[in-house]
């Protein structure tokens, strides 16, 4: 059975983290998750399109019992943009949110040991297409530990990336070995320096321990090392 707008909103707002953002595809529309059953709109493109879909969503959210916030809305200039310029600005905006999330502590994620955190596979969920057909689909989170109240909290890969930085998707430790993601030009040196052994395509599973991998990593050509005892300690 075909899920309905109102189960889909329901559903991505009850998993969104307190300050996530939510930019519904191709609206226009940018919300921020505050409080209990609140999302606050902070944005909304200057074009006929978008003000007409504020309108339906804000029917649509408080049809499922949860409250929108319009008081601090800004409208966005978006007309003179190119498509690059437009992913930029909300990638900057996506950013800017990730440093206002913190710990229950009051502790701010982005101050915690992030290159510490542990991808963790959470399991399969169903997720539906945009052709209206369903896939069971990995999840992932990535854990990381408040370095004030020793909490433990789960990331969505995507909101970790926010918060370490884009080097942090390219070295990935399973639970023996290491795995670095390499540049053409440090394959390249490898070559030449009869060193290729050190490098590696991955796939599905880690091919000296049979550790499942992360999607973001399959498929990459990485350079491999071992961990040390005194490493895992």
């Amino acid at each position: 059975m075909e899920e309905t707008p109102e189960e889909a909103a329901k559903s991505i707002l009850e998993r969104l983290r307190e300050g996530g953002l939510w930019q519904p595809h191709g609206l226009g529309l940018s919300y921020v998750k505050e409080g209990v059953k609140t999302v606050k709109l902070i944005s909304q493109e200057n074009t006929p399109s978008s003000a007409q879909a504020r309108i339906r969503m804000r029917l649509l959210i408080e049809g499922i019992g949860w409250k929108v916030d319009e008081t601090i809305c800004e409208i966005v200039e978006v007309e003179h943009l190119s498509l690059e310029e437009k992913h930029m600005k909300e990638m900057m905006m996506r950013q800017e949110l990730a440093q206002s999330w913190k710990c229950s502590c009051g502790t701010p994620l982005s101050a915690f040991p992030l290159e510490q955190g542990l991808w963790r596979h959470d399991g399969q969920d169903e997720m539906i297409l945009p052709t209206g057909e369903k896939e069971m689909v990995e999840q992932w989170s990535v854990v990381v530990d408040c370095p004030v109240c020793e909490a433990e909290i789960p990331l969505e890969p995507y909101d970790y990336g926010l918060l370490a930085g884009d080097d942090s998707m390219l070295t990935y430790k399973t639970s023996k070995m290491v795995y670095t993601a390499a540049t053409r030009p440090e394959i390249i040196d490898r070559v030449d320096s009869k060193l290729a052994e050190t490098i590696i395509i991955l796939g599905t599973f880690c091919p000296f321990h049979g550790d499942l991998l992360p999607p973001h990593i399959r498929g990459g050509v990485c350079f491999y090392s071992e961990i040390k005892e005194e490493e895992e300690e």
